[in-house]
């Protein structure tokens, strides 16, 4: 029980942040399928009750458009969205997507009592942050967290409120996003996973720091831009799903399918993995990661479809397009 406490401990912090670089993904997407992209909302303050109960010195409800990528993108990036200042308090609908698809990694789900399991995986954030599938169980409630904040979205935009809309319609992409990552699905290959569990404590560490530089990676190819990754993601075309449910299987297929290729490359090409790897390790790792870059186009390609039919379906809904 101690070592398996102590894997999903570590698991727990590589699962909750997902995919690195949602703004970037987002902004990609967003400026690439959204016919509204560059019109105009006005600013307005938060005026919703919710269901859901948030870390408050955490939560942000100002708006920090115009002050978020200075402090929040890595000085190494070549590419990135964007940030003008407000202009008489209105905003593009593309800014109000990209900076705030971020916003649920800051803070606003730790340090809460959400359920039974988060003492076992010592974080209250992954809980709606994560789904992870063993064998024939699903675990915690990322996709429940999509589908709350897409009616948040509905709510907002039924009381002519597209700022909060879009607001709440970017944490749903975020939540979306998280979903299509393979390691946040699944903590490893079920053979290391059990390892990991019943005597291998390092496999377990090794494992957590797999995740998350496969997290990085993704930021690494896009911030670098390249033009293969971000090819991939702009030329994709709408996909549809008949509903939200089916929207969530696909988008989980895509990491489910593809986990056990990416953890044999990174058990392969890093084996014994004691940190976490930074971008100039990818630099000099680029030759043997050509599999994983190509697998990581695949599967943004694949999700931003996804995404963009979603949107471009969603939107036309509520009357935004």
């Amino acid at each position: 029980m101690k070592r398996f406490m102590t894997l999903v401990w570590l698991l727990s912090f590589a699962v909750v942040f997902a995919w690195s670089a949602h703004e970037t993904l987002t902004y990609l997407v967003v400026k690439s399928c959204l016919p509204n992209a560059d019109d105009l909302v006005e600013i307005t303050p938060y005026s919703y009750e919710e269901k859901r109960i948030y870390n408050t010195e955490r939560l942000i409800l100002d708006d920090v458009c115009g002050r978020f990528m200075v402090n929040f993108i890595p000085s190494w990036a070549r590419f990135y969205p964007p940030d003008p200042a407000p202009i008489d308090g209105k905003v593009p609908v593309w800014q109000v997507l990209t900076v705030y698809s971020v916003e649920p990694d800051l803070g606003m789900d730790e340090g809460l009592n959400l359920s039974p399991l988060q003492s076992i995986i010592g974080n209250s954030q992954g809980v709606r942050h994560m789904k992870y599938k063993l064998l024939f169980f699903d675990f915690f409630e990322g996709s429940e967290s999509f589908l709350y904040f897409v009616e948040m979205s509905k709510q907002a935009f039924g009381r002519n409120d597209r700022y909060w809309g879009y607001r709440f319609l970017a944490r749903a992409i975020h939540h979306l996003e998280d979903l299509s990552m393979p390691y946040h699905n699944a903590p490893g290959r079920l053979g290391e996973v059990l390892e990991s569990l019943l005597w291998n404590r390092e496999k377990g560490m090794e494992l957590a720091y797999r995740h998350f530089s496969y997290d990085d990676y993704l930021a690494y190819l896009l911030y670098l831009e390249d033009e293969e990754v971000i090819s991939s993601i702009v030329e994709s075309q709408p996909k549809r799903a008949r509903n939200m449910r089916e929207l969530i299987q696909r988008v989980r297929l895509l990491g489910l399918r593809n986990l056990e290729a990416v953890d044999r490359i990174f058990s392969s090409v890093y084996s014994g993995l004691d940190r976490t790897l930074s971008w100039n390790d990818f630099e000099a790792s680029s030759e043997q990661l050509k599999e994983l870059k190509s697998i990581t186009k695949l599967i943004m390609k694949e999700f931003s479809g996804y995404l963009k039919g979603f949107l471009l379906d969603f939107l036309t809904q509520v009357g935004e397009i």
